[in-house]
C-alpha cells in the first residue's frame, strides 16, 4: 500500500470476511509470549480487567487474532476504555509501542483545540515598508505568512485568483497606486527546513507529503499530465502541469504499463529543489495525471501575486518577486519596520480539524502542529510543536513511556504510541470543553469520510466514530462508540507488520470493532 493513503484513506469495504493463504501453525506460533497466545487470559499484558464481562463473540475474535498466521511476525494491540470511570475493558498488548499512521492526527488535532482554541484562525498579512507618498510606494510590498494551509485550497474549493484579487483591492484601498520596490514573501514564521526529519525520501515530492511552510498555496500541490506510450514499458510523454509551476524540471523514468493497472507512479524531489524525478508506471490509455508537491509554495505565490499586480498596473515587469529564504541566501536582511494594510484569515480551526480527521489531510495537520510550536514555544518548527503537544498530554496524565511523536500527521515511519495511550487520549479529550468539536470531526462508520463504507448494516453504523490510519504494513483505528446502554467508550486498535493484503487485515479489525459494540 502506498503511503499516499495517509492523505485520503478512503475505500473501506465493510466487514466482508476475507482470508489469507493459510499456513500450518506451529506450537511456537501458538505460544509466542504476549502477542501470539491461544487465550487472551494467558498473558499479563493481554488480560482484560474484567474478562467475565467481555462478550464471547469478542473473546473468540481476540483468540483467533492471536493465533492468526497473518500476525505471526507482527504485533497488534487493542485498548477499550470507559469514558466515565476510566476503566480499561480490553487490554491486548496495550503497552506495546506501534506505528498508528494517520490515527496519530487525533493526538495533534485534539491538542490543537485545547491549546489554540476552536475559533483560532491562521492570519496572513499584507504589509509595506518605506514611504507612501501621493499613492507612490517607495518601498517593498510584503506578504507575511502565518502558516495558513488553506489559501487557494482546491480541497476547500477556494479560488486562488479570487483571493489574490481581494489582496490587490486591499492594496488599492490603502492608497497605493504604484509600487517601486520588490514583492517579498516573508516565510520566517516557520522553519526553513519544512520537511519533518522523520519523513522518508520515497514520500518526498508526492502530494501527500507536501510539507507545511509559513506560506502554503493550492494545498501545495499540482497535477502532472502524461501521454502514455502505445507500447508496454515505453516511456510516457510529460505534457504539462496544472497549474503551471515556474522553473520545475522533470527527469522521467516512468514506464507505460497495461491498461487498467492504475496509478503506480511517484514524483520524488526535495523542498525548494525544482528538479523532480518520476518513477513507476502509469496505464495505457488516454491522458493520465498524478499529483506532486509544489517545490517552493512561497515563491509560487509571489509569482502569481506579481502577475496580478502587473495586470492592475501597481507594478511593472521590472519589479521582482522574491522570498525571505532567497534573500537570506543572498545575505540580505528583511526590514521589520512595516505597516500592515490587510489581514487575510483562514476558516476557524474547528473546521480545519474537520478536514484533517475526516479526509486525513497531512498538510493541514503539519501546519497546525507548527502553529502550536509558535504559540507554546515561540518557534514554528516540527520539533517545537511535537514537544508542546507531548507536554499538553502529559499534563493531562498521559505517560512519556512508549510515546514517540515525530510529526503531526503520522507520515513519519518513526512515530510510535501505545494503544492504551491513544485510547487514553481520546478518553481525556472527552473530558475537555472542546470535546464536541473533536468528536464531530471524526468519520462516522457507514456514513462519512474514511469510514463511509465500514460496518454498514451492523451496530457500528452511525455509532462508531474513528480516525483511520494506514501505510505499508500499518493499520489503525481510534475513536469512540456507545454500547447498548448508551455508555461512551474510547478505543484504539492497530496492527503492524501483518503478513497479508491490506483488505484482509482491515476486514479482521473491522470485525473486532463490530464485536466491541456489545462491550
Amino acid at each position: 500500500m502506498h503511503s499516499r493513503f495517509l492523505f485520503v484513506f478512503i475505500g473501506f469495504l465493510g466487514i466482508t470476511l476475507l482470508t489469507c493463504s493459510q499456513t500450518q501453525q506451529t506450537p511456537e506460533h501458538q505460544t509466542n509470549a504476549n502477542t501470539h497466545v491461544a487465550n487472551a487470559s494467558q498473558s499479563m499484558d493481554t488480560q482484560p480487567d474484567s474478562p467475565e464481562n467481555i462478550p464471547n463473540s469478542l473473546k473468540t475474535l481476540i483468540n483467533q487474532m492471536h493465533q492468526d498466521p497473518v500476525m505471526r511476525h507482527g504485533t497488534w494491540a487493542f485498548s477499550v476504555q470507559d469514558i466515565a470511570s476510566g476503566k480499561s475493558l480490553v487490554t491486548i498488548n496495550q503497552h506495546k509501542t506501534l506505528n498508528v499512521a494517520s490515527s496519530l492526527k487525533t493526538v495533534t488535532t485534539a491538542a490543537a483545540l485545547g491549546i489554540l482554541g476552536s475559533t483560532f484562525t491562521f492570519k496572513t498579512y499584507l504589509q509595506y515598508d518605506g514611504k507612501l507618498t501621493n499613492g507612490i510606494l517607495n518601498g517593498n510590498l510584503y506578504v507575511k505568512g502565518g502558516g495558513d494551509p488553506t489559501i487557494g485550497s482546491p480541497l476547500l474549493k477556494y479560488s486562488l485568483s479570487a483571493t489574490l484579487n481581494q489582496w490587490v483591492a486591499a492594496i488599492k484601498k490603502a492608497g497605493i497606486r504604484q509600487i517601486k520596490g520588490k514583492l517579498i514573501i516573508d516565510e520566517t514564521l516557520f522553519e526553513e527546513n519544512v520537511t519533518p526529519s522523520g519523513w522518508i525520501w520515497a514520500d518526498m515530492g508526492n502530494y501527500y507529503a507536501a510539507p507545511a511552510g509559513a506560506i502554503n498555496v493550492l494545498d501545495n500541490t499540482y497535477r502532472l499530465y502524461f501521454q502514455p506510450a502505445r507500447r508496454l514499458n515505453a516511456k510516457p510523454k510529460v505534457l504539462r502541469t496544472s497549474p503551471w509551476i515556474p522553473r520545475i524540471k522533470f527527469i522521467n523514468h516512468l514506464k507505460t504499463a497495461a491498461a487498467g493497472t492504475g496509478d503506480n507512479a511517484y514524483i520524488h524531489g526535495a523542498p525548494y529543489d525544482n528538479t523532480r524525478y518520476i518513477n513507476g508506471t502509469i496505464p495505457m490509455g488516454g491522458t493520465f495525471s498524478i499529483k506532486g508537491s509544489i517545490p517552493d509554495p512561497g515563491f509560487y505565490l509571489g509569482v502569481k501575486l506579481r502577475e496580478k499586480l502587473i495586470q492592475s498596473k501597481l507594478m511593472t515587469s521590472k519589479n521582482k518577486a522574491t522570498t525571505s529564504r532567497l534573500l537570506k541566501l543572498e545575505q540580505k536582511t528583511l526590514n521589520t519596520q512595516r505597516k500592515t494594510i490587510h489581514t487575510h484569515q483562514s476558516i476557524p480551526l474547528q473546521k480545519i480539524v474537520n478536514w484533517i480527521n475526516l479526509y486525513s489531510v497531512n498538510l493541514y495537520a503539519e501546519a497546525v502542529l507548527k502553529m502550536i510550536g509558535v504559540q507554546q514555544k515561540q518557534e514554528g518548527s516540527t520539533e517545537a510543536g511535537v514537544k508542546a503537544i507531548a507536554e499538553y498530554w502529559q499534563s493531562k496524565g498521559v505517560s512519556k513511556g512508549g510515546f514517540h511523536m515525530q510529526d503531526g500527521s503520522g507520515l513519519a515511519q518513526s512515530n510510535g504510541i501505545t494503544a492504551y495511550q491513544l485510547a487514553q487520549i481520546q478518553r481525556l479529550a472527552a473530558k475537555q470543553s472542546y470535546f464536541t468539536h473533536h468528536y464531530n470531526s471524526l468519520p462516522i462508520a457507514g456514513v462519512s469520510g474514511t469510514l463511509k463504507n465500514v460496518g454498514i448494516g451492523t451496530r457500528a453504523q452511525n455509532n462508531l466514530r474513528a480516525k483511520t490510519g494506514g501505510m505499508t504494513r500499518v493499520i489503525a483505528f481510534t475513536g469512540y462508540y456507545k454500547n447498548r446502554s448508551g455508555k461512551l467508550r474510547s478505543f484504539a486498535l492497530a496492527a503492524n507488520q501483518y503478513n497479508c493484503k491490506y483488505q484482509v487485515i482491515k476486514a479482521k479489525l473491522v470485525r473486532l470493532m463490530v464485536a466491541m459494540m456489545e462491550l
